[in-house]
């Protein structure tokens, strides 16, 4: 078939099932025999061994008696102990084996209104997105309007069934039974917030002055104990700061990316006052500024600072965390327009994380990066504040933006682009070749702008199958690349944290669940538990095991190596 059509026309999945090869690897292969070309055979080989070769390291480690193995259900996954004295030496140690989820829409709501819901639609505008029983243009814009309607008690009380039910139990225990070693825990800067008119405790249930609700902390030892019981560890991402980016629901809407604001030329840093919001109107602020806190710059930096320290003095059986990371998507927007404020703002972030924490790895978010991050991560490493401890870069892969609005990839495209990913110039390829390592912090199987995927065809279900094992591999085969983090564990179809007489802690709705989106949600490949339930996803450690099996049994005397 391969010969008579050329490759674009070609079902790669079913090239998958028909060589039973690692998804990538038979793609190399067929289009090495459709174009025919000789180098084309011989750099399928090369990848091959190099492939061999970077997960034999993989295998050696993982069962090196540096570490110790947990046994959850009937998977077995490789996890170093998580105390920041050892985490330098398992990090030079570990060259393949952060097995990563994200719990996105936990600690941080990413939400958007429902359909309609906004006059003036931001660039970032998904109707449904993450949740589809409630809808604001903001974590912050729904407190408010809970609070608008009915009163602080009921604000908080939604917060806490949130932050106490959308993730249970049950769901990290199936995580781990997907291989999930590293739980990446996106957070806002609020968290170390105390409210007003309270304690000085940002453990105590109130307002902060923004307007969120306070309190989240104490749900985020529960995770971290959680997971150090089973044997699992946690990345904590500062996944939003005071106006991270314009337009983009992140925990507020703003309308300028406040926290990088640049600080050199005729524009001046914007002092702590009202917010002004995405589309018109302000988001009303109570605080003030005061010596060491004059910008919302500042305020990052010093929540940075507290959670840092925080982190420093948590007992024993919640010293599960891994890595913090300093920033999520700063300044999301067109390449090098913030890069100066935002390599500014890291400088400042460092010192206020290493001065609690001096050698916890940290992580260092560029989107999209440009080529003159890896020597300022460089420079950043050796400086004297850091003193070499580890430093990694946090890429986000995501095919459902590949192509402008408008442009739809084919599923060849797909296939193809996934596999390439490696080589993208405009992403791994910008660290992997100045040799700076990363972590994928978020990936996932969406793609054409969150095009709708009818999830009952076994043609589609297929595709989705082979786009899992695809990015999997590119990432395990890419030596600069410590690990990834697919986004999310789950989507909010279906649930509604607002208390009501019959169901005071919230509710699922009937037909829903956290492996279960409703019909009509467009978003359910976003989800790992429900990807999982309809035998999309494979075990994330066993996906890369699998794959040392794989690749020591490749047919190498068919290519006739000379």
């Amino acid at each position: 078939i391969g010969d008579m059509r050329g490759f674009d026309d070609v079902d790669e999945s079913l090239l998958i099932e028909q060589h039973q090869r690692p998804t990538c690897d038979a793609i190399s292969r067929h289009r090495a025999h459709t174009l025919g070309l000789a180098r084309t055979h011989a750099h399928a080989i090369t990848l091959s061994l190099v492939t061999i070769a970077s997960l034999s390291v993989y295998a050696g480690v993982a069962f090196s008696s540096a570490s110790r193995t947990a046994t959850l259900g009937n998977s077995d996954m490789t996890v170093i102990p998580p105390a920041e004295t050892l985490a330098t030496d398992a990090m030079e140690k570990d060259t393949a084996g952060w097995h990563g989820v994200s719990l996105g829409g936990w600690l941080v709501m990413e939400i958007n209104a429902l359909p309609d819901g906004l006059l003036n639609h931001p660039m970032d505008y998904r109707p449904q997105w993450m949740f589809d029983q409630m809808g604001a243009a903001s974590e912050l814009d729904f407190v408010l309007d809970l609070r608008r309607q009915h009163g602080d008690a009921y604000a908080i009380a939604t917060m806490k069934n949130h932050w106490q039910h959308y993730i249970s139990d049950a769901e990290i225990d199936a995580a781990a039974e997907l291989g999930v070693s590293h739980v990446r825990i996106p957070v806002g800067y609020w968290i170390m917030d105390a409210p007003v008119g309270g304690s000085s405790s940002s453990l105590e249930y109130g307002i902060s002055p923004e307007g969120f609700v306070t309190g989240g902390l104490n749900f985020l030892r529960l995770m971290l104990e959680k997971l150090m019981a089973r044997g699992m560890v946690a990345i904590i991402d500062v996944h939003s700061m005071p106006c991270n980016a314009a337009c983009v629901s992140d925990g507020l809407s703003c309308q300028r990316p406040l926290a990088f604001a640049p600080d050199t030329g005729d524009l001046v840093v914007p002092p702590i006052s009202n917010i002004e919001r995405c589309g018109g109107g302000f988001y009303p602020t109570r605080r003030k500024p005061q010596h060491g806190e004059r910008s919302w710059a500042d305020v990052g930096i010093n929540a940075i600072g507290a959670l840092a320290e925080w982190i420093s003095l948590l007992s024993s059986e919640a010293t599960s965390v891994w890595a913090l990371q300093l920033a999520n998507e700063p300044a999301l927007g067109p390449p090098g327009m913030y890069e100066q404020s935002v390599n500014a703002f890291y400088v400042r972030a460092l010192a206020a994380a290493r001065k609690h924490l001096p050698s916890l790895p940290l992580v260092l978010s560029f989107i999209p990066p440009t080529p003159a991050v890896p020597a300022f991560m460089k420079n950043l490493s050796t400086s004297k504040v850091n003193d070499g401890h580890v430093l990694l870069a946090d890429h986000h892969f995501y095919l459902n933006w590949k192509q402008p609005v408008g442009v739809t990839m084919s599923w060849s495209k797909v296939h193809k682009s996934a596999c390439a990913a490696a080589s993208d110039t405009d992403g791994m390829l910008i660290y992997s070749a100045a040799g700076q390592n990363m972590i994928i912090g978020e990936w996932s199987l969406a793609i054409n702008h969150d095009a709708p995927l009818d999830l009952d065809d076994r043609a589609t279900r297929r595709h989705l199958a082979a786009l899992f094992r695809e990015q999997l591999e590119v990432f395990s085969a890419t030596p600069s690349v410590r690990g990834a983090f697919f986004w999310t564990l789950r989507m909010g179809s279906g649930w509604d944290p607002r208390p009501t007489e019959a169901h005071p802690q919230g509710r699922q709705a009937n037909g829903s669940s956290a492996w279960r989106s409703l019909a009509s949600y467009p978003f359910a490949v976003w989800s790992l538990l429900e990807m999982s339930r309809i035998g999309i996803t494979t075990p994330l450690n066993q996906s890369m095991l699998a794959r040392v099996q794989l690749y020591s049994e490749l047919d190498l005397h068919a290519y006739r190596l000379t």
